[in-house]
């Protein structure tokens, strides 16, 4: 940090150098300035006294300036900054792990979302608004197992590097994604997301007949929602056991929550049915 802060404070100190032979104010001021810059409002009110409204506002304006300027400053150099002490391998899976936490954080926003789509109304519509729903979060699932997959690769590859520069839970997050329950709930929330956009594009394309009750196409909408609920009940049973061991790792990792899928507060979705 601190990319305009000791410019500004050196001018600041010279300004109070050259100031104080005018004011008659001990030269020293001009190196308390240096170091403490806020000290210049005080030096200020002491040298102009009534006179000091104008010039204090110039230098509250400046100090607004300064924060401004460091915090914008520092959040396009931060990862620099984070990333110089690393090593090259380091800064990679890290690199990496940020991209890992992003997609979860995607996955587990669509997740809540789809959590409350338990009935969707009688019209093509809403079918359709509820089908791109599903099928948005079959692609951040599908992106978000290759990056899974790539980043227990990574880190199995420079396992021994990580440990030397303190990186356990890195190793942790590996484990977790390694672990049988979170392997199985990932397979299945696939398979529960695939029947159920087949159900939801089936319903959408014949809207028409199924509401008509032509025997061909209700025959068929019962065998897509015969699918999606078995899909959807395995799927539950699995991830009732997932979010038991989720919740005893993050007992002793917690540290490794955001990268982790969500825990919902009640038993996975609910049964879909059309209005």
């Amino acid at each position: 940090m601190f990319f305009i802060y000791f410019p500004v404070a050196l001018i600041f100190s010279i300004f109070v150098y050259i100031d104080s032979e005018k004011e008659q104010m001990p030269r020293w001021w001009a190196a308390v300035i240096f170091f403490a810059p806020i000290t210049v409002i005080y030096y200020i009110i002491k040298t102009r006294q009534k006179k000091s409204l104008i010039p204090l506002t110039i230098l509250l304006f400046v100090f607004i300036l300064v924060g401004i300027g460091e915090s914008f400053l520092y959040s396009r150099f931060k990862d620099k900054i984070i990333y110089s002490q690393y090593s090259s391998t380091a800064k990679e899976v890290l690199k990496l792990t940020e991209q890992l936490e992003y997609s979860i954080a995607q996955l587990n926003y669509m997740t809540l979302e789809l959590e409350n789509l338990s009935s969707v109304d009688s019209s093509i519509k809403k079918i359709d608004e509820a089908y791109t729903l599903v099928d948005t979060m079959k692609s951040i699932l599908d992106e978000n197992e290759r990056m899974i997959k790539k980043f227990i690769l990574i880190v199995n590859d420079y396992r021994n590097v990580l440990l030397e520069e303190n990186f356990d839970w890195l190793l942790k997050i590996e484990e977790y994604y390694n672990e049988p329950i979170v392997i199985k709930y990932l397979d299945h929330l696939s398979t529960y997301l695939d029947s159920f956009a087949s159900l939801l594009k089936y319903t959408g394309e014949n809207f028409q007949e199924i509401s008509n009750r032509t025997p061909v196409y209700l025959k068929n909408y019962d065998s897509y929602y015969m699918t999606y609920v078995r899909a959807l009940e395995s799927h539950s049973l699995i991830d009732i056991g997932r979010m038991q061991f989720q919740h005893n790792f993050l007992v002793h990792n917690p540290e490794i929550e955001p990268y982790l899928p969500t825990i919902l507060q009640k038993r996975f979705m609910n049964i879909w049915k059309k209005k």
